[in-house]
Protein backbone atom coordinates (compact mmCIF):
# COMPACT_ATOMS: atom_id res chain seq x y z
CA UNK A 1 0.00 0.00 0.00
CA UNK A 2 1.40 3.42 -0.97
CA UNK A 3 2.25 6.08 1.59
CA UNK A 4 -0.60 8.32 0.43
CA UNK A 5 -3.08 5.44 0.68
CA UNK A 6 -1.97 4.78 4.26
CA UNK A 7 -2.28 8.50 5.07
CA UNK A 8 -5.76 8.58 3.56
CA UNK A 9 -6.72 5.57 5.65
CA UNK A 10 -5.30 7.32 8.72
CA UNK A 11 -7.38 10.36 7.83
CA UNK A 12 -10.51 8.20 7.65
CA UNK A 13 -9.72 6.68 11.04
CA UNK A 14 -9.04 10.10 12.61
CA UNK A 15 -12.24 11.56 11.14
CA UNK A 16 -14.21 8.68 12.64
CA UNK A 17 -12.40 9.20 15.94
CA UNK A 18 -13.26 12.90 15.88
CA UNK A 19 -16.92 12.13 15.19
CA UNK A 20 -17.08 9.48 17.90
CA UNK A 21 -15.36 11.72 20.46
CA UNK A 22 -17.69 14.61 19.66
CA UNK A 23 -20.66 12.28 20.03
CA UNK A 24 -19.26 11.03 23.33
CA UNK A 25 -18.89 14.59 24.64
CA UNK A 26 -22.45 15.38 23.57
CA UNK A 27 -23.76 12.29 25.36
CA UNK A 28 -21.83 13.11 28.53
CA UNK A 29 -23.15 16.67 28.46
CA UNK A 30 -26.70 15.36 28.16
CA UNK A 31 -26.19 12.88 31.00
CA UNK A 32 -24.75 15.62 33.22
CA UNK A 33 -27.49 18.10 32.28
CA UNK A 34 -30.07 18.19 35.06
CA UNK A 35 -31.56 21.56 34.10
CA UNK A 36 -34.98 20.08 33.28
CA UNK A 37 -35.23 18.49 36.73
CA UNK A 38 -33.97 21.66 38.42
CA UNK A 39 -36.60 23.70 36.61
CA UNK A 40 -39.34 21.26 37.63
CA UNK A 41 -38.07 21.38 41.24
CA UNK A 42 -38.18 25.19 41.17
CA UNK A 43 -41.82 25.04 40.06
CA UNK A 44 -42.62 22.70 42.95
CA UNK A 45 -40.93 25.07 45.40
CA UNK A 46 -42.87 28.02 43.95
CA UNK A 47 -46.13 26.06 44.16
CA UNK A 48 -45.41 25.04 47.76
CA UNK A 49 -44.72 28.65 48.72
CA UNK A 50 -47.91 29.78 46.98
CA UNK A 51 -49.93 27.19 48.88
CA UNK A 52 -48.38 28.30 52.18
CA UNK A 53 -49.14 31.95 51.39
CA UNK A 54 -52.76 31.17 50.51
CA UNK A 55 -53.18 29.05 53.65
CA UNK A 56 -51.81 31.90 55.74
CA UNK A 57 -54.32 34.30 54.18
CA UNK A 58 -57.15 31.81 54.82
CA UNK A 59 -56.17 31.35 58.48
CA UNK A 60 -56.01 35.14 58.96
CA UNK A 61 -59.48 35.56 57.45
CA UNK A 62 -60.88 32.66 59.49
CA UNK A 63 -59.45 34.20 62.66
CA UNK A 64 -60.90 37.60 61.78
CA UNK A 65 -64.32 36.05 61.12
CA UNK A 66 -64.11 34.13 64.40
CA UNK A 67 -63.14 37.25 66.35
CA UNK A 68 -66.02 39.18 64.76
CA UNK A 69 -68.50 36.43 65.69
CA UNK A 70 -67.25 36.57 69.27
CA UNK A 71 -67.70 40.36 69.31
CA UNK A 72 -71.28 39.94 68.05
CA UNK A 73 -72.05 37.33 70.71
CA UNK A 74 -70.62 39.53 73.46
CA UNK A 75 -72.47 42.58 72.19
CA UNK A 76 -75.77 40.69 71.96
CA UNK A 77 -75.24 39.33 75.45
CA UNK A 78 -74.70 42.88 76.69
CA UNK A 79 -77.71 44.12 74.68
CA UNK A 80 -80.13 41.52 76.03
CA UNK A 81 -78.56 41.01 79.43
CA UNK A 82 -80.51 43.83 81.03
CA UNK A 83 -77.51 45.52 82.58
CA UNK A 84 -77.56 48.43 80.11
CA UNK A 85 -80.53 50.70 80.65
CA UNK A 86 -79.43 53.87 78.89
CA UNK A 87 -81.38 54.14 75.60
CA UNK A 88 -78.49 55.80 73.79
CA UNK A 89 -76.06 53.10 74.87
CA UNK A 90 -78.55 50.45 73.78
CA UNK A 91 -78.98 52.15 70.39
CA UNK A 92 -75.22 52.41 69.94
CA UNK A 93 -74.87 48.74 70.79
CA UNK A 94 -77.56 47.79 68.30
CA UNK A 95 -75.83 49.85 65.63
CA UNK A 96 -72.52 48.19 66.45
CA UNK A 97 -74.09 44.73 66.18
CA UNK A 98 -75.66 45.61 62.83
CA UNK A 99 -72.30 46.90 61.57
CA UNK A 100 -70.51 43.76 62.76
CA UNK A 101 -73.08 41.54 61.03
CA UNK A 102 -72.55 43.42 57.77
CA UNK A 103 -68.81 43.01 58.28
CA UNK A 104 -69.30 39.26 58.83
CA UNK A 105 -70.90 38.94 55.38
CA UNK A 106 -67.89 40.62 53.78
CA UNK A 107 -65.45 38.56 55.86
CA UNK A 108 -67.16 35.28 55.01
CA UNK A 109 -67.08 36.17 51.32
CA UNK A 110 -63.35 36.83 51.62
CA UNK A 111 -62.92 33.61 53.56
CA UNK A 112 -64.69 31.66 50.81
CA UNK A 113 -62.49 33.33 48.21
CA UNK A 114 -59.40 32.38 50.25
CA UNK A 115 -60.60 28.77 50.46
CA UNK A 116 -60.95 28.66 46.69
CA UNK A 117 -57.46 30.11 46.31
CA UNK A 118 -56.08 27.44 48.63
CA UNK A 119 -57.76 24.70 46.60
CA UNK A 120 -56.37 26.18 43.38
CA UNK A 121 -52.89 26.37 44.91
CA UNK A 122 -53.14 22.74 46.03
CA UNK A 123 -54.09 21.65 42.51
CA UNK A 124 -51.12 23.55 41.08
CA UNK A 125 -48.82 21.98 43.67
CA UNK A 126 -50.09 18.52 42.78
CA UNK A 127 -49.56 19.25 39.10
CA UNK A 128 -46.05 20.56 39.78
CA UNK A 129 -45.18 17.42 41.76
CA UNK A 130 -46.60 15.29 38.96
CA UNK A 131 -44.53 17.15 36.38
CA UNK A 132 -41.41 16.70 38.52
CA UNK A 133 -41.98 12.95 38.80
CA UNK A 134 -42.59 12.71 35.06
CA UNK A 135 -39.45 14.73 34.30
CA UNK A 136 -37.38 12.56 36.65
CA UNK A 137 -38.72 9.39 35.00
CA UNK A 138 -37.92 10.72 31.52
CA UNK A 139 -34.43 11.68 32.67
CA UNK A 140 -33.80 8.18 34.02
CA UNK A 141 -35.06 6.63 30.77
CA UNK A 142 -33.01 9.05 28.64
CA UNK A 143 -29.85 8.48 30.68
CA UNK A 144 -30.22 4.70 30.40
CA UNK A 145 -30.42 5.02 26.60
CA UNK A 146 -27.50 7.47 26.50
CA UNK A 147 -25.34 5.21 28.66
CA UNK A 148 -26.03 2.38 26.20
CA UNK A 149 -24.87 4.63 23.35
CA UNK A 150 -21.84 5.67 25.39
CA UNK A 151 -20.82 2.04 25.89
CA UNK A 152 -20.99 1.43 22.14
CA UNK A 153 -19.01 4.59 21.39
CA UNK A 154 -16.29 3.65 23.87
CA UNK A 155 -15.96 0.27 22.17
CA UNK A 156 -15.83 2.01 18.77
CA UNK A 157 -13.18 4.42 20.02
CA UNK A 158 -11.10 1.53 21.33
CA UNK A 159 -11.34 -0.25 17.98
CA UNK A 160 -10.39 2.88 16.02
CA UNK A 161 -7.48 3.66 18.33
CA UNK A 162 -6.17 0.14 17.73
CA UNK A 163 -6.48 0.63 13.97
CA UNK A 164 -4.69 3.97 14.21
CA UNK A 165 -1.86 2.48 16.24
CA UNK A 166 -1.48 -0.32 13.70
CA UNK A 167 -1.30 2.17 10.79
CA UNK A 168 1.35 4.50 12.25
CA UNK A 169 4.50 2.34 11.80
CA UNK A 170 4.03 2.31 8.01
CA UNK A 171 4.16 6.13 7.80
CA UNK A 172 7.47 8.01 7.67
CA UNK A 173 8.20 10.47 10.47
CA UNK A 174 8.26 13.46 8.10
CA UNK A 175 4.99 12.53 6.45
CA UNK A 176 3.34 11.95 9.82
CA UNK A 177 4.56 15.32 11.10
CA UNK A 178 3.16 17.02 8.00
CA UNK A 179 -0.11 15.15 8.42
CA UNK A 180 -0.46 16.14 12.10
CA UNK A 181 0.41 19.76 11.32
CA UNK A 182 -2.22 19.94 8.59
CA UNK A 183 -4.78 18.33 10.88
CA UNK A 184 -4.31 21.18 13.34
CA UNK A 185 -4.41 23.86 10.66
CA UNK A 186 -7.26 22.50 8.55
CA UNK A 187 -10.00 21.58 11.02
CA UNK A 188 -8.89 17.98 11.37
CA UNK A 189 -8.71 17.23 7.62
CA UNK A 190 -5.14 16.80 6.35
CA UNK A 191 -5.83 14.51 3.37
CA UNK A 192 -8.45 15.40 0.78
CA UNK A 193 -9.73 13.16 -1.97
CA UNK A 194 -9.81 14.41 -5.55
CA UNK A 195 -13.41 14.53 -6.73
CA UNK A 196 -14.56 15.77 -10.15
CA UNK A 197 -11.09 17.24 -10.80
CA UNK A 198 -11.26 19.30 -7.62
CA UNK A 199 -10.09 19.17 -4.02
CA UNK A 200 -13.01 17.66 -2.10
CA UNK A 201 -12.09 19.68 1.01
CA UNK A 202 -11.89 23.24 -0.35
CA UNK A 203 -13.47 22.80 -3.79
CA UNK A 204 -10.53 24.28 -5.71
CA UNK A 205 -10.24 23.04 -9.33
CA UNK A 206 -7.01 21.10 -9.97
CA UNK A 207 -4.95 21.07 -13.15
CA UNK A 208 -4.68 17.89 -15.19
CA UNK A 209 -0.91 17.86 -14.65
CA UNK A 210 -1.32 18.03 -10.88
CA UNK A 211 -3.85 15.21 -10.91
CA UNK A 212 -1.55 13.14 -13.11
CA UNK A 213 1.34 13.69 -10.71
CA UNK A 214 -0.83 12.57 -7.81
CA UNK A 215 -1.86 9.42 -9.64
CA UNK A 216 1.51 8.31 -11.00
CA UNK A 217 4.47 9.49 -8.92
CA UNK A 218 3.52 8.25 -5.47
CA UNK A 219 4.76 11.55 -4.06
CA UNK A 220 2.73 13.60 -1.62
CA UNK A 221 1.05 16.32 -3.67
CA UNK A 222 -0.70 19.18 -1.90
CA UNK A 223 -3.64 21.28 -2.97
CA UNK A 224 -2.32 24.64 -4.17
CA UNK A 225 -5.27 26.40 -2.51
CA UNK A 226 -5.72 24.84 0.93
CA UNK A 227 -2.42 22.98 1.24
CA UNK A 228 -3.99 19.62 2.09
CA UNK A 229 -2.44 16.39 0.85
CA UNK A 230 -4.33 15.16 -2.22
CA UNK A 231 -5.47 11.59 -2.64
CA UNK A 232 -6.47 10.43 -6.13
CA UNK A 233 -8.19 7.25 -4.95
Amino acid sequence: MSQISILFRLQQIDSQLDTAQNSLHTIEDKINDSSSIELAQEKVIEAEQKQKDELKILRERENKSYDTHIKIELSETALYGGKIQNPKELQDLQNEIASLKRLIITLEDKELSAMMSVEEAEVKLANANGSLQETQAKKIEQDASLKGEKTKLLAELERLEAERTAALPAISKDDLNLYEQLRKLRSGVAVAKISSRACAACGATLTAALIQTTQTTGQLVRCPTCGRILYAG
